[in-house]
Protein backbone atom coordinates (compact mmCIF):
# COMPACT_ATOMS: atom_id res chain seq x y z
CA UNK A 1 0.00 0.00 0.00
CA UNK A 2 2.87 2.73 1.02
CA UNK A 3 4.70 1.29 -2.15
CA UNK A 4 1.36 2.29 -4.10
CA UNK A 5 0.90 5.75 -1.85
CA UNK A 6 4.25 6.72 -3.17
CA UNK A 7 4.14 5.75 -6.88
CA UNK A 8 1.01 8.13 -6.90
CA UNK A 9 2.78 10.83 -5.68
CA UNK A 10 5.70 10.99 -8.10
CA UNK A 11 2.76 10.47 -10.95
CA UNK A 12 1.23 13.23 -9.58
CA UNK A 13 4.09 16.13 -8.36
CA UNK A 14 3.22 18.62 -11.24
CA UNK A 15 -0.47 17.80 -10.30
CA UNK A 16 -1.59 21.27 -8.44
CA UNK A 17 -4.35 19.26 -6.28
CA UNK A 18 -2.41 16.86 -5.28
CA UNK A 19 0.32 18.61 -3.93
CA UNK A 20 -2.59 21.02 -2.27
CA UNK A 21 -4.39 17.43 -1.26
CA UNK A 22 -0.57 16.60 0.57
CA UNK A 23 -0.42 19.78 2.26
CA UNK A 24 -3.56 19.10 3.92
CA UNK A 25 -3.23 15.97 4.65
CA UNK A 26 -0.13 16.70 6.24
CA UNK A 27 -2.17 19.36 8.26
CA UNK A 28 -4.41 16.94 9.33
CA UNK A 29 -1.72 14.28 10.83
CA UNK A 30 -0.07 17.18 12.61
CA UNK A 31 -3.47 17.97 14.72
CA UNK A 32 -4.13 13.91 15.07
CA UNK A 33 -1.36 13.97 17.12
CA UNK A 34 -2.49 14.25 20.92
CA UNK A 35 -0.44 17.34 21.20
CA UNK A 36 -2.53 18.99 18.15
CA UNK A 37 -5.67 18.05 19.51
CA UNK A 38 -4.98 19.34 22.86
CA UNK A 39 -3.78 22.67 21.32
CA UNK A 40 -7.39 22.80 19.17
CA UNK A 41 -9.07 21.89 22.42
CA UNK A 42 -7.21 24.77 24.21
CA UNK A 43 -8.67 27.55 21.28
CA UNK A 44 -11.77 26.14 21.94
CA UNK A 45 -12.04 25.98 25.11
CA UNK A 46 -10.71 30.07 25.13
CA UNK A 47 -13.31 30.70 23.39
CA UNK A 48 -16.49 29.13 25.17
CA UNK A 49 -14.68 31.15 28.26
CA UNK A 50 -15.31 34.46 26.19
CA UNK A 51 -18.91 33.54 26.37
CA UNK A 52 -18.75 34.51 30.34
CA UNK A 53 -18.65 37.87 29.22
CA UNK A 54 -22.11 37.89 28.35
CA UNK A 55 -25.87 37.62 30.06
CA UNK A 56 -26.34 36.13 32.40
CA UNK A 57 -22.69 35.62 33.70
CA UNK A 58 -21.65 39.14 32.22
CA UNK A 59 -17.89 38.72 33.45
CA UNK A 60 -16.76 41.33 30.59
CA UNK A 61 -13.21 40.88 31.70
CA UNK A 62 -13.27 37.35 30.61
CA UNK A 63 -14.16 38.27 26.90
CA UNK A 64 -11.35 41.08 26.86
CA UNK A 65 -8.72 38.30 28.61
CA UNK A 66 -9.98 35.73 26.10
CA UNK A 67 -10.25 38.16 23.08
CA UNK A 68 -6.81 39.48 24.30
CA UNK A 69 -5.02 35.92 24.25
CA UNK A 70 -6.25 35.18 21.07
CA UNK A 71 -5.10 38.12 19.48
CA UNK A 72 -2.32 37.66 21.18
CA UNK A 73 -1.88 34.32 19.47
CA UNK A 74 -2.40 35.57 15.97
CA UNK A 75 0.27 37.78 16.38
CA UNK A 76 3.10 35.57 17.33
CA UNK A 77 2.11 32.69 15.80
CA UNK A 78 3.59 31.83 12.22
CA UNK A 79 2.76 28.76 11.17
CA UNK A 80 1.26 27.46 8.13
CA UNK A 81 -2.29 28.87 7.11
CA UNK A 82 -4.12 25.61 7.39
CA UNK A 83 -2.45 25.62 11.29
CA UNK A 84 -3.46 29.19 11.97
CA UNK A 85 -6.96 28.20 10.21
CA UNK A 86 -8.09 25.66 12.57
CA UNK A 87 -6.76 27.46 15.44
CA UNK A 88 -8.63 30.25 14.88
CA UNK A 89 -11.55 28.63 13.74
CA UNK A 90 -11.40 26.69 17.36
CA UNK A 91 -11.96 29.55 19.14
CA UNK A 92 -14.55 31.20 17.00
CA UNK A 93 -16.61 27.94 16.73
CA UNK A 94 -16.22 27.47 20.78
CA UNK A 95 -17.63 31.44 21.12
CA UNK A 96 -20.55 30.30 19.09
CA UNK A 97 -21.34 27.14 20.81
CA UNK A 98 -21.14 28.26 24.04
CA UNK A 99 -23.50 31.15 23.55
CA UNK A 100 -25.79 29.89 21.30
CA UNK A 101 -26.06 26.38 22.76
CA UNK A 102 -29.82 27.35 23.28
CA UNK A 103 -30.82 27.42 19.28
CA UNK A 104 -31.60 23.65 20.05
CA UNK A 105 -34.36 23.87 22.99
CA UNK A 106 -36.91 25.17 20.84
CA UNK A 107 -36.12 21.73 18.84
CA UNK A 108 -37.44 19.88 22.04
CA UNK A 109 -40.96 21.25 22.34
CA UNK A 110 -42.04 18.81 19.47
CA UNK A 111 -39.17 15.88 19.60
CA UNK A 112 -41.10 13.93 17.41
CA UNK A 113 -40.83 16.26 14.42
CA UNK A 114 -38.20 18.30 15.13
CA UNK A 115 -35.23 16.28 16.14
CA UNK A 116 -33.38 15.91 12.86
CA UNK A 117 -32.83 19.62 12.84
CA UNK A 118 -31.14 19.78 16.01
CA UNK A 119 -27.44 18.99 14.59
CA UNK A 120 -27.72 22.21 12.16
CA UNK A 121 -29.11 24.08 14.88
CA UNK A 122 -26.62 23.58 17.56
CA UNK A 123 -23.15 22.67 15.38
CA UNK A 124 -24.13 23.88 11.56
CA UNK A 125 -25.07 27.63 12.83
CA UNK A 126 -21.89 28.27 14.73
CA UNK A 127 -19.86 27.08 11.67
CA UNK A 128 -21.46 29.10 9.80
CA UNK A 129 -21.10 32.28 11.85
CA UNK A 130 -17.46 31.28 12.72
CA UNK A 131 -16.20 30.66 9.12
CA UNK A 132 -17.85 34.35 8.51
CA UNK A 133 -15.72 36.14 11.45
CA UNK A 134 -12.62 33.56 10.65
CA UNK A 135 -11.97 35.54 7.65
CA UNK A 136 -11.08 38.50 9.37
CA UNK A 137 -8.35 36.69 11.09
CA UNK A 138 -6.93 35.35 7.68
CA UNK A 139 -7.43 39.10 5.71
CA UNK A 140 -5.10 40.02 8.90
CA UNK A 141 -2.51 37.24 9.13
CA UNK A 142 -2.06 37.56 5.29
CA UNK A 143 -1.79 41.13 4.77
CA UNK A 144 -0.97 43.07 8.04
CA UNK A 145 2.88 42.64 9.22
CA UNK A 146 2.87 45.17 12.47
CA UNK A 147 1.55 44.60 15.72
CA UNK A 148 -0.90 47.76 15.31
CA UNK A 149 -1.35 46.88 12.09
CA UNK A 150 -2.81 43.70 12.41
CA UNK A 151 -4.57 45.24 16.11
CA UNK A 152 -6.49 47.48 13.66
CA UNK A 153 -7.14 45.05 10.94
CA UNK A 154 -8.67 42.91 13.59
CA UNK A 155 -10.95 45.01 14.83
CA UNK A 156 -11.88 46.90 11.96
CA UNK A 157 -12.79 43.77 9.60
CA UNK A 158 -14.36 41.66 12.69
CA UNK A 159 -16.74 44.47 12.96
CA UNK A 160 -17.57 44.90 9.45
CA UNK A 161 -18.38 41.50 8.96
CA UNK A 162 -20.68 41.76 11.63
CA UNK A 163 -22.75 44.78 10.14
CA UNK A 164 -22.57 43.76 7.01
CA UNK A 165 -23.50 40.04 7.29
CA UNK A 166 -26.15 40.65 10.25
CA UNK A 167 -28.05 43.64 8.06
CA UNK A 168 -27.76 42.71 4.65
CA UNK A 169 -26.75 38.55 4.63
CA UNK A 170 -28.15 35.69 6.62
CA UNK A 171 -26.33 36.93 9.57
CA UNK A 172 -27.84 36.62 13.50
CA UNK A 173 -26.61 39.85 15.26
CA UNK A 174 -27.07 38.34 18.76
CA UNK A 175 -23.83 38.31 21.00
CA UNK A 176 -21.88 41.30 19.50
CA UNK A 177 -18.95 42.19 21.36
CA UNK A 178 -20.17 45.16 22.64
CA UNK A 179 -23.31 43.46 25.09
CA UNK A 180 -20.29 42.61 27.52
CA UNK A 181 -20.71 45.88 29.09
CA UNK A 182 -24.42 45.10 30.37
CA UNK A 183 -23.14 44.41 34.20
CA UNK A 184 -24.11 48.34 34.35
CA UNK A 185 -25.42 51.30 32.45
CA UNK A 186 -22.09 53.40 33.07
CA UNK A 187 -20.60 51.72 30.55
CA UNK A 188 -23.18 51.38 27.80
CA UNK A 189 -23.62 55.45 27.67
CA UNK A 190 -21.87 55.80 24.62
CA UNK A 191 -24.46 53.52 22.53
CA UNK A 192 -26.01 56.81 22.49
CA UNK A 193 -23.21 57.82 20.27
CA UNK A 194 -22.04 55.22 17.98
CA UNK A 195 -24.41 52.51 18.58
CA UNK A 196 -23.88 48.75 19.59
CA UNK A 197 -21.64 47.93 16.38
CA UNK A 198 -19.48 51.32 17.57
CA UNK A 199 -19.69 49.93 21.14
CA UNK A 200 -18.51 46.69 19.60
CA UNK A 201 -15.53 47.99 17.89
CA UNK A 202 -14.00 50.24 20.77
CA UNK A 203 -14.42 46.75 22.84
CA UNK A 204 -12.45 44.43 20.53
CA UNK A 205 -10.38 46.77 20.26
CA UNK A 206 -9.64 47.38 23.87
CA UNK A 207 -8.54 43.45 23.61
CA UNK A 208 -6.54 43.44 20.60
CA UNK A 209 -4.75 46.33 22.94
CA UNK A 210 -4.26 43.79 25.74
CA UNK A 211 -3.18 40.99 23.44
CA UNK A 212 -0.49 44.40 22.07
CA UNK A 213 1.04 44.01 25.39
CA UNK A 214 1.42 41.17 26.03
CA UNK A 215 3.24 40.35 22.44
CA UNK A 216 5.42 43.62 22.96
CA UNK A 217 6.40 41.90 26.64
CA UNK A 218 7.50 38.18 24.93
CA UNK A 219 9.39 40.81 22.16
CA UNK A 220 11.05 42.41 25.18
CA UNK A 221 9.27 45.82 24.35
CA UNK A 222 8.10 47.23 27.51
CA UNK A 223 7.78 50.72 26.08
CA UNK A 224 5.39 49.39 23.55
CA UNK A 225 3.55 47.14 25.98
CA UNK A 226 2.84 49.47 28.61
CA UNK A 227 1.42 51.83 25.81
CA UNK A 228 -0.94 49.11 24.82
CA UNK A 229 -1.99 48.57 28.12
CA UNK A 230 -2.16 52.02 28.91
CA UNK A 231 -4.45 52.58 25.54
CA UNK A 232 -6.82 49.71 26.62
CA UNK A 233 -7.30 51.30 30.16
CA UNK A 234 -7.71 54.85 28.64
CA UNK A 235 -10.77 53.28 26.21
CA UNK A 236 -12.19 51.69 29.91
CA UNK A 237 -11.74 54.88 31.17
CA UNK A 238 -13.53 57.11 28.47
CA UNK A 239 -16.21 54.78 28.57
CA UNK A 240 -16.72 54.95 32.33
CA UNK A 241 -16.29 58.85 32.94
CA UNK A 242 -18.53 59.26 29.72
CA UNK A 243 -21.27 57.00 31.69
CA UNK A 244 -21.09 58.61 34.97
CA UNK A 245 -21.84 62.29 33.29
CA UNK A 246 -24.07 61.40 30.85
CA UNK A 247 -26.44 59.47 34.21
CA UNK A 248 -25.62 62.23 36.30
CA UNK A 249 -26.33 64.81 33.81
CA UNK A 250 -30.09 63.03 32.95
CA UNK A 251 -32.38 62.09 36.20
CA UNK A 252 -35.18 59.87 35.85
CA UNK A 253 -38.81 61.73 34.93
CA UNK A 254 -42.18 60.06 34.87
CA UNK A 255 -44.98 60.97 32.32
CA UNK A 256 -48.84 60.19 33.48
CA UNK A 257 -48.98 57.21 32.11
CA UNK A 258 -49.31 54.10 33.96
CA UNK A 259 -48.95 50.74 32.73
CA UNK A 260 -49.85 47.34 34.07
CA UNK A 261 -47.25 44.28 32.39
CA UNK A 262 -48.50 40.59 32.62
CA UNK A 263 -46.28 37.64 32.60
CA UNK A 264 -47.83 34.53 33.66
CA UNK A 265 -44.78 32.06 33.26
CA UNK A 266 -46.37 29.68 30.76
CA UNK A 267 -44.13 27.04 29.46
CA UNK A 268 -43.89 26.64 26.01
CA UNK A 269 -45.19 23.20 26.06
CA UNK A 270 -48.52 24.63 27.87
CA UNK A 271 -48.91 27.33 25.62
CA UNK A 272 -49.25 25.18 22.24
CA UNK A 273 -51.52 22.42 24.14
CA UNK A 274 -54.43 23.59 22.83
CA UNK A 275 -56.79 21.63 25.80
CA UNK A 276 -55.44 24.41 27.71
CA UNK A 277 -55.99 27.48 25.98
CA UNK A 278 -58.69 28.72 27.70
CA UNK A 279 -57.21 28.46 30.80
CA UNK A 280 -54.42 30.12 29.57
CA UNK A 281 -56.46 33.24 28.35
CA UNK A 282 -58.10 33.34 31.95
CA UNK A 283 -54.52 33.63 33.41
CA UNK A 284 -53.97 36.15 31.86
CA UNK A 285 -57.31 38.44 32.52
CA UNK A 286 -56.92 37.27 36.51
CA UNK A 287 -53.63 39.22 36.56
CA UNK A 288 -55.36 42.35 34.22
CA UNK A 289 -57.75 43.12 36.99
CA UNK A 290 -56.96 46.57 38.88
CA UNK A 291 -58.34 49.14 41.06
CA UNK A 292 -56.67 51.63 40.30
CA UNK A 293 -55.92 53.73 37.36
CA UNK A 294 -53.97 52.18 34.49
CA UNK A 295 -53.68 53.35 30.70
CA UNK A 296 -52.86 49.92 29.05
CA UNK A 297 -52.81 46.52 30.01
CA UNK A 298 -50.11 44.62 27.86
CA UNK A 299 -49.54 41.20 27.58
CA UNK A 300 -46.74 39.34 26.01
CA UNK A 301 -45.95 37.92 22.53
CA UNK A 302 -48.63 35.26 21.45
CA UNK A 303 -50.65 35.60 24.93
CA UNK A 304 -53.71 35.33 23.16
CA UNK A 305 -54.26 31.52 22.85
CA UNK A 306 -56.75 31.37 19.27
CA UNK A 307 -56.05 32.51 15.98
CA UNK A 308 -57.03 36.04 16.37
CA UNK A 309 -59.04 37.98 13.43
CA UNK A 310 -60.97 41.51 14.02
CA UNK A 311 -64.49 40.30 14.19
CA UNK A 312 -63.72 37.75 16.77
CA UNK A 313 -66.41 38.99 18.90
CA UNK A 314 -66.38 36.23 21.43
CA UNK A 315 -62.97 36.54 22.01
CA UNK A 316 -63.44 40.31 22.39
CA UNK A 317 -65.60 40.41 24.90
CA UNK A 318 -62.94 38.52 27.15
CA UNK A 319 -60.52 40.41 26.41
CA UNK A 320 -62.00 43.87 27.41
CA UNK A 321 -63.35 42.44 30.92
CA UNK A 322 -60.69 43.70 32.91
CA UNK A 323 -60.53 47.28 31.00
CA UNK A 324 -62.70 50.42 32.75
CA UNK A 325 -63.30 53.39 30.18
CA UNK A 326 -60.72 55.11 28.39
CA UNK A 327 -57.93 51.91 28.92
CA UNK A 328 -56.44 49.50 26.67
CA UNK A 329 -55.11 46.16 25.87
CA UNK A 330 -52.01 45.86 23.92
CA UNK A 331 -51.39 42.13 23.54
CA UNK A 332 -49.74 39.47 21.00
CA UNK A 333 -51.77 37.17 18.81
CA UNK A 334 -51.17 35.30 15.46
CA UNK A 335 -53.69 37.48 13.60
CA UNK A 336 -55.18 36.25 10.28
CA UNK A 337 -55.95 38.70 7.79
CA UNK A 338 -59.36 37.97 6.71
CA UNK A 339 -59.14 39.85 3.70
CA UNK A 340 -55.78 38.18 1.86
CA UNK A 341 -55.95 35.13 4.25
CA UNK A 342 -52.03 36.21 5.67
CA UNK A 343 -51.37 35.12 9.19
CA UNK A 344 -49.12 37.69 10.99
CA UNK A 345 -47.19 37.28 14.65
CA UNK A 346 -48.80 40.41 15.63
CA UNK A 347 -49.49 43.01 18.50
CA UNK A 348 -53.15 44.10 18.85
CA UNK A 349 -55.22 46.83 20.67
CA UNK A 350 -58.18 46.34 21.97
CA UNK A 351 -60.04 49.03 23.77
CA UNK A 352 -62.78 49.17 26.99
CA UNK A 353 -65.53 48.73 24.22
CA UNK A 354 -63.88 45.19 22.78
CA UNK A 355 -63.24 47.01 19.77
CA UNK A 356 -59.58 46.47 17.48
CA UNK A 357 -58.67 49.51 17.04
CA UNK A 358 -54.65 48.80 16.29
CA UNK A 359 -52.45 46.29 14.75
CA UNK A 360 -49.13 45.96 14.28
CA UNK A 361 -47.34 43.12 12.35
CA UNK A 362 -43.77 42.23 12.43
CA UNK A 363 -41.42 42.93 9.85
CA UNK A 364 -38.64 40.91 11.14
CA UNK A 365 -39.54 37.10 11.33
CA UNK A 366 -37.12 34.28 12.81
CA UNK A 367 -35.89 31.94 9.93
CA UNK A 368 -36.76 28.42 10.48
CA UNK A 369 -38.87 29.74 13.88
CA UNK A 370 -41.35 31.10 11.78
CA UNK A 371 -40.96 30.64 7.84
CA UNK A 372 -38.81 28.58 5.79
CA UNK A 373 -36.14 29.75 3.91
CA UNK A 374 -36.02 28.74 0.26
CA UNK A 375 -39.77 27.55 1.10
CA UNK A 376 -40.15 26.61 -2.57
CA UNK A 377 -37.09 24.14 -2.66
CA UNK A 378 -38.21 22.14 0.58
CA UNK A 379 -39.87 18.73 -0.86
CA UNK A 380 -42.13 17.94 2.14
CA UNK A 381 -45.08 20.40 2.07
CA UNK A 382 -46.01 19.03 5.41
CA UNK A 383 -43.04 20.51 7.01
CA UNK A 384 -44.07 23.82 8.52
CA UNK A 385 -41.93 26.23 10.63
CA UNK A 386 -41.11 25.73 14.70
CA UNK A 387 -43.42 28.18 15.74
CA UNK A 388 -46.49 27.44 13.57
CA UNK A 389 -48.78 24.83 12.17
CA UNK A 390 -50.60 26.61 9.85
CA UNK A 391 -47.27 27.58 7.48
CA UNK A 392 -45.06 30.74 7.57
CA UNK A 393 -45.38 33.52 9.25
CA UNK A 394 -46.01 36.96 6.54
CA UNK A 395 -44.31 39.80 6.89
CA UNK A 396 -45.74 42.71 8.16
CA UNK A 397 -46.04 45.73 5.79
CA UNK A 398 -43.48 48.45 7.35
CA UNK A 399 -41.93 49.70 11.04
CA UNK A 400 -45.19 51.39 12.60
CA UNK A 401 -46.03 54.30 15.03
CA UNK A 402 -49.18 53.57 17.18
CA UNK A 403 -50.40 56.51 18.67
CA UNK A 404 -53.25 56.01 21.91
CA UNK A 405 -54.86 58.17 23.91
CA UNK A 406 -51.42 60.58 23.24
CA UNK A 407 -48.86 58.16 23.98
CA UNK A 408 -46.72 57.57 20.69
CA UNK A 409 -45.62 53.70 20.67
CA UNK A 410 -42.80 52.21 18.69
CA UNK A 411 -43.73 48.56 18.15
CA UNK A 412 -40.68 45.68 18.59
CA UNK A 413 -41.74 42.43 18.86
CA UNK A 414 -39.09 39.83 19.89
CA UNK A 415 -36.32 39.97 17.21
CA UNK A 416 -37.48 42.57 15.79
CA UNK A 417 -35.18 44.37 18.80
CA UNK A 418 -32.23 42.84 17.68
CA UNK A 419 -31.69 45.34 14.56
CA UNK A 420 -30.93 48.67 15.91
CA UNK A 421 -33.32 51.40 14.18
CA UNK A 422 -34.70 48.59 11.85
CA UNK A 423 -38.05 49.71 13.91
CA UNK A 424 -38.24 53.27 14.12
CA UNK A 425 -40.65 54.45 11.12
CA UNK A 426 -38.50 56.86 9.51
CA UNK A 427 -39.12 60.22 10.84
CA UNK A 428 -41.31 59.09 13.41
CA UNK A 429 -38.93 58.80 16.65
CA UNK A 430 -42.28 57.94 19.51
CA UNK A 431 -42.40 58.37 22.98
CA UNK A 432 -41.49 54.78 24.18
CA UNK A 433 -40.42 51.43 22.96
CA UNK A 434 -42.82 48.40 23.68
CA UNK A 435 -40.89 45.03 22.99
CA UNK A 436 -43.67 41.91 23.50
CA UNK A 437 -41.75 38.57 23.45
CA UNK A 438 -42.40 34.85 24.55
CA UNK A 439 -38.85 33.54 25.20
CA UNK A 440 -40.91 30.40 26.61
CA UNK A 441 -39.31 28.52 23.41
CA UNK A 442 -35.97 28.78 24.90
CA UNK A 443 -36.92 27.55 28.80
CA UNK A 444 -34.38 27.96 31.65
CA UNK A 445 -31.45 29.06 29.50
CA UNK A 446 -29.41 32.28 28.85
CA UNK A 447 -31.07 33.44 25.79
CA UNK A 448 -33.85 35.09 28.09
CA UNK A 449 -31.29 37.25 29.72
CA UNK A 450 -28.97 37.39 26.49
CA UNK A 451 -32.34 38.96 25.00
CA UNK A 452 -32.96 41.31 27.39
CA UNK A 453 -29.56 43.04 27.38
CA UNK A 454 -30.12 43.72 24.25
CA UNK A 455 -33.61 45.30 24.30
CA UNK A 456 -31.99 47.45 26.64
CA UNK A 457 -29.47 48.57 24.79
CA UNK A 458 -31.89 49.85 21.88
CA UNK A 459 -33.16 52.23 24.79
CA UNK A 460 -30.24 53.55 25.56
CA UNK A 461 -29.58 54.02 21.81
CA UNK A 462 -31.96 56.04 20.76
CA UNK A 463 -32.89 58.17 23.72
CA UNK A 464 -36.84 56.53 24.50
CA UNK A 465 -37.65 54.17 27.62
CA UNK A 466 -38.90 50.79 27.27
CA UNK A 467 -41.42 48.25 27.93
CA UNK A 468 -41.01 44.95 28.10
CA UNK A 469 -43.58 41.97 28.19
CA UNK A 470 -42.08 38.58 28.34
CA UNK A 471 -44.23 35.75 29.11
CA UNK A 472 -41.71 32.98 29.98
CA UNK A 473 -38.41 35.31 30.42
CA UNK A 474 -37.68 38.86 31.82
CA UNK A 475 -40.59 41.70 32.08
CA UNK A 476 -39.13 44.94 32.61
CA UNK A 477 -39.02 48.92 32.61
CA UNK A 478 -36.23 50.52 31.54
CA UNK A 479 -35.59 54.40 31.71
CA UNK A 480 -33.94 56.13 28.56
CA UNK A 481 -30.25 55.70 29.67
CA UNK A 482 -31.44 52.26 30.49
CA UNK A 483 -31.72 51.96 34.34
CA UNK A 484 -34.37 49.83 35.34
CA UNK A 485 -37.60 50.93 36.85
CA UNK A 486 -38.80 47.60 37.94
CA UNK A 487 -39.29 44.31 36.59
CA UNK A 488 -40.95 40.70 37.08
CA UNK A 489 -37.87 38.19 37.47
CA UNK A 490 -37.28 35.33 35.23
CA UNK A 491 -39.25 32.28 35.66
CA UNK A 492 -41.92 34.12 37.95
CA UNK A 493 -45.58 35.45 37.29
CA UNK A 494 -47.05 37.98 38.12
CA UNK A 495 -47.65 41.45 37.39
CA UNK A 496 -45.97 45.12 37.21
CA UNK A 497 -47.65 48.37 37.83
CA UNK A 498 -45.28 51.76 36.73
CA UNK A 499 -45.49 55.09 35.47
CA UNK A 500 -43.66 55.23 32.22
CA UNK A 501 -40.53 57.38 31.94
CA UNK A 502 -40.37 60.53 29.89
CA UNK A 503 -37.96 60.32 27.07
CA UNK A 504 -34.64 62.25 26.47
CA UNK A 505 -33.68 64.54 23.52
CA UNK A 506 -32.90 62.95 20.59
CA UNK A 507 -29.65 61.22 20.70
CA UNK A 508 -26.89 61.53 18.29
CA UNK A 509 -27.14 58.00 16.78
CA UNK A 510 -30.71 58.24 17.05
CA UNK A 511 -30.23 61.16 14.31
CA UNK A 512 -26.74 59.87 12.21
CA UNK A 513 -27.30 56.32 12.93
CA UNK A 514 -24.28 54.41 12.29
CA UNK A 515 -22.32 57.05 10.70
CA UNK A 516 -19.71 57.34 13.19
CA UNK A 517 -19.23 53.56 13.11
CA UNK A 518 -18.48 53.76 9.73
CA UNK A 519 -16.20 56.43 10.27
CA UNK A 520 -14.37 54.15 12.48
CA UNK A 521 -13.70 51.09 9.99
CA UNK A 522 -11.99 53.82 7.62
CA UNK A 523 -9.84 55.07 9.97
CA UNK A 524 -9.63 51.39 10.64
CA UNK A 525 -9.07 50.31 6.90
CA UNK A 526 -6.26 53.33 6.17
CA UNK A 527 -3.97 52.81 9.53
CA UNK A 528 -4.14 48.85 9.43
CA UNK A 529 -2.89 48.51 5.87
CA UNK A 530 -0.19 51.02 5.97
CA UNK A 531 3.31 50.25 6.75
CA UNK A 532 5.45 50.96 8.98
CA UNK A 533 3.88 50.19 12.40
CA UNK A 534 5.84 47.98 14.58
Amino acid sequence: MKHLTSIYWRCSEKNHMALIYRKILNNVKNFRSAKGLWNLGGYFLAGASAALGFAPFQLSFMFLLSWGWFFAKIALVTRSESHNFACAFAFLLGLHMANLYWLAFPLTINLARHWILIPPAVILIPIYLSLQLWLAVFITEKYCDGIYEKALAFTTLFCAILFFVGHYGPGFPWILPGYIWNSHEIFLQTLSVYGIYGLSFVTVLISCLLGCSYVFHKKKDPENSRKSLLGALFLVLFLIVFGFYRLHWYRTEFTNYNVRIVQCNISQMDKINQNLSFKNLNRHVALSWHNRRIDFVIWPEASVPYLYHEQFAQLHSHLKSPLKIGEYLIAGAVRKDLLTSNVYNSAVVINHLGENIYNYDKIRLVAFGEFLPLRKYIPFESFSSIASDIGDFNVGSAPKLLEINGLRIVMAICYEAAFPLEFIPSGQRGDVILNLTNDGWFGPTSEPFQHLQIVRARAIEIGLPLIRAANYGISAVFDPLGREIGRIDFNKSGFLDCRVPRSILETPYGKFGDLLFFVFLMIGLIYAFRRGHP
